[in-house]
């Protein structure tokens, strides 16, 4: 059976294993303070589900890379991509029983569980000056909404990052601070509007059909237009489900996800840049080196080293 290991992140000892739709993974868990667990997360799977049970948490969500696609319901349906964030509130009622999915086979994320009131007492207790208060945080992120998906914005980034770079050599007073930090902000800081429109089921199925079509299509054959008229709906309307359901414009989103799945290429297999770059829709390798660097920052040879050298650096860590 596919699975996902489950370990606990500062003695290194596997504490539970959840079944997969395919590939596997790895969950590092960080108990920090009475209430919080961190939790490092790296997956080469499609999916899983996943039933909870009924309680006063949060479960804070960000994507370090990757896609992370969720389901609750019919209805409440979202999309993640590298830098967004997202907030659940599970009461029992809400989101029980939900589905992961993971299109480009992979994905790296930081995932925070809150037990509210457990937090709130040892904070209380513990760390005054730095208490979160939770029905501020919820009435900021939520707003008498039960999940909130959308941008973490520069300055959350940059303390998720550090909580997913750090993670790898646990301090537990750092990291600690780190969450604490992370709470402060996402109690105070404005947020947007996040993703609080959803569409139906039959919507979103239709969308992911059509996404579907797009990404399969690398000579760029099939226009909007023809698959709005297939589906019997305008190009505006079909345009607007899509940002609805993914966050972005429709060719945004086909191009981030083509240089993301080459990175992935990149890093795991030994084919040639220009193989790679006509698989993701390039008609020379010199185009998608361009497109590759402006997304990215170095060019798809100098990633491909950089990921060879991490990995054997990872190897080296998991030996001492």
């Amino acid at each position: 059976m596919t699975e996902i290991q489950v370990f606990d992140g500062f003695t290194g000892k596997r504490i539970a294993s959840n079944p997969c739709f395919d590939g596997g993974g790895r969950m590092d868990c960080y108990s920090l303070f009475d209430g919080v667990t961190a939790m490092l997360i790296r997956l080469e799977t499609h999916g899983f589900e996943e039933r909870r049970s009924p309680r006063d948490g949060l479960e804070i969500n960000f994507c370090v890379s990757g896609r992370f696609e969720s389901s609750f319901s019919p209805r409440d349906q979202a999309a993640l991509t590298p830098g967004d964030m997202s907030v659940n509130r599970f009461d029992g009622v809400h989101g029980a029983l939900s589905e992961s999915r993971f299109p480009l086979g992979y994905y790296e994320g930081v995932c925070l569980d809150v037990n509210c009131a457990s937090a709130a007492r040892w904070m209380a207790e513990n760390v005054p000056p730095l208490a979160t208060d939770f029905a501020r945080l919820d009435e900021n992120l939520l707003g008498g909404r039960w999940y909130f998906a959308g941008s973490a914005g520069p300055r959350c980034e940059h303390v998720f990052r550090e909580l997913y770079e750090s993670a790898a050599y646990p301090d537990p007073a750092f990291l600690r601070l780190k969450v604490l930090e992370l709470l402060m902000l996402l109690s105070s800081i404005p947020r947007g509007a996040g993703t609080d429109a959803y569409c139906s089921a039959r919507q979103a199925e239709l969308i992911r059909h059509i996404r579907d079509h797009l990404l399969t299509d690398r000579e760029g054959y099939t226009s909007l237009s023809r698959l709005a008229a297939e589906h019997e709906m305008s190009v505006s309307h079909l345009q607007k489900l899509f940002k609805q359901i993914y966050g972005v414009p429709v060719y945004h989103y086909i191009k981030e996800y083509r240089l993301e799945q080459a990175a992935v290429e990149l890093s795991s297999s030994d084919r040639r840049v220009v193989e790679i770059a006509l698989n993701a829709g390039y008609d020379s390798a010199s185009k998608f080196s361009e497109a590759f660097k402006k997304r990215y920052h170095v060019t798809p040879s100098a990633f491909r080293t950089a990921a060879i050298a991490a990995k054997k650096r990872n190897n080296i860590t998991k030996t001492e």
